[in-house]
């Protein structure tokens, strides 16, 4: 199994909402404009990456 592969199922969530977010998020949308709720999502799924990579210790 690749690390990819490893990683997929823990950030699968994470990626899945905050792509979904942006997708119908006007301001997500809109080159420069600041949107609190995906930049949250976008740093929960790099918190779950990282964690990820690290292989879950924290």
């Amino acid at each position: 199994m690749t690390a990819v592969q490893q990683t997929q199922p823990v950030t699968d969530p994470e990626w899945r909402a905050a792509i979904e977010h942006a997708a119908g998020c006007l301001t997500c949308r809109t080159p420069g404009a600041p949107c609190e709720r995906g930049e949250t999502l976008l740093a929960a799924y790099a918190e779950a990456m990282q964690l990820a990579r690290s292989g879950g210790d924290r």
